[in-house]
């Protein structure tokens, strides 16, 4: 076999077990965060058993490699990258004749495998993964609503309300407590009932909370804490037989906007929402016709997201191979922070042109290639520089080497 394929096959090798390393390790981390957010306190109420615990850690996990797989090969490349570097491999390489771009092939072939993972991940594995994981979640808490429900101890899952329950018999909850919250998390209204109890609202896909033989009191909206004065003055008192509020489960679960269940959705249905939109534009008029457009043009930016962080690894590669060269370190702390710091950068881009969703004259979902632009430009003028350097400085070995003879 020839020299320079050894030494492609050499490097493909180490990248490869390196980032799957990392990939692993970074799906790991993840993992973890959701199963603290979502899993670990259903499990501690009892909402959860074990067995479905492992349910949900399966359906989550391929969601999670769409932000593991990019993280984790670009810190393969910068670790394999900088040890070659640190260990004077690639030197040896440059001197056997051996450029950067011929070095490099290897690692941007697996680069673009990589890619190609990355991209059937985020429009298939990764949407299914998250509407199934989130359908269980919904169905946990329809088999058992009062799950959220605690003796003795403020709940806080239902946005705008804490409910304080004294007593819990099967279905029925003895001396309930319901503040009523302001955007400002301020208590604008109270409520009490001798008892309660929850219902499930299919239709509505929605918890009701009812209580029963009690009293609310509303306050001053504008200075609710005050008790003093004309606002103690306003304080309203009513009883009442039977009173409630509603809670959409989306709301507990992770509140479910219209661009989230874009996100969601698979090649094929994100290409049908598209193009179904672009006929309901042609028909529509006035603000039908602009709603029709800023829809639109949110299923663009959903779309090309994906597109986009798909093709994010051949982005990291590419900036990432001159980066661990330079860099010749081969400690593994130096070359994590930096890739963590890369794609901080990266996400950060793509978050900042999320917040254009809706300024659809401007075509934003154009702008989530803006990121891949931009660290492929610096990472081809960093090979390239990278490149002609170590040719300048062979030429000049040659020319000090002839003079000496």
């Amino acid at each position: 076999m020839p020299a320079v394929a050894l030494i492609h096959r050499y490097v493909f090798r180490s990248a490869f077990i390196t980032s799957v390393g990392a990939v692993l390790m970074f799906a790991f981390i993840l993992l973890t965060g959701q199963i603290v957010k979502d899993i670990l306190s259903l499990l501690a109420q009892g909402q959860l058993d074990l067995i479905d615990s492992i349910s949900l850690l399966q359906k989550l996990l391929p969601f999670v490699f769409v932000y593991a797989l990019p993280l984790g090969l670009l810190t393969g490349i910068l670790l394999t990258m900088g040890r070659l570097s640190a260990e004077n491999e690639i030197t040896a390489m440059r001197a056997a004749g051996i450029g950067i771009f011929r070095l490099s092939a290897s690692v941007l072939v697996f680069a673009v495998l990589g890619a190609a993972l990355a991209l059937v991940v985020n429009f298939h594995y990764g949407p299914i993964a998250k509407t199934e994981y989130r359908r269980e979640l919904a169905d946990i808490v329809e088999k058992n609503p009062l799950g959220f429900i605690v003796e003795k101890t403020p709940i806080r899952d239902f946005p705008g309300y804490v409910v304080y329950v004294s007593e819990k018999e099967g279905s029925i909850l003895r001396d309930l407590y319901v503040w009523v919250l302001d955007d400002e998390k301020r208590a604008v209204k109270y409520m009490k009932g001798q008892w309660g109890e929850f219902k499930f609202l299919e239709e509505q896909n929605a918890l009701e909370l009812v209580l029963h033989e009690g009293s609310s009191e509303a306050r001053s909206r504008e200075n609710p804490e005050d008790f003093k004065g004309s606002n103690f003055a306003d304080l309203i008192s009513i009883n009442f037989e039977a009173t409630g509020f509603m809670v959409p489960l989306d709301a507990i679960l992770g509140k479910v906007t219209f661009q989230k269940k874009l996100d969601w959705m698979t090649y094929n249905e994100l290409t049908a929402q598209i193009n179904q939109f672009e006929r309901d534009v042609q028909t529509a008029s006035g603000e039908a016709k602009n709603e029709t457009l800023s829809r639109l043009s949110s299923a663009k930016m959903a779309f090309h997201e994906k597109f986009a962080m798909g093709f994010s690894v051949l982005s990291f590669a590419i900036l990432g191979i001159p980066m661990g060269i330079r860099s010749q370190r081969s400690e593994t702390s130096a070359n994590l922070f930096l890739a963590i710091g890369l794609a901080l950068f990266y996400y950060i881009l793509m978050m900042a042109v999320g917040w254009l969703d809706g300024m659809y004259a401007y075509q934003p979902h154009l702008l989530y290639w803006l990121p891949n632009i931009i660290y492929q430009g610096a990472g081809m003028w960093m090979l390239f520089r990278s490149d002609n350097g170590s040719r300048r400085r062979a030429a000049i070995s040659t020319e000090k080497a002839k003079v000496q003879m």
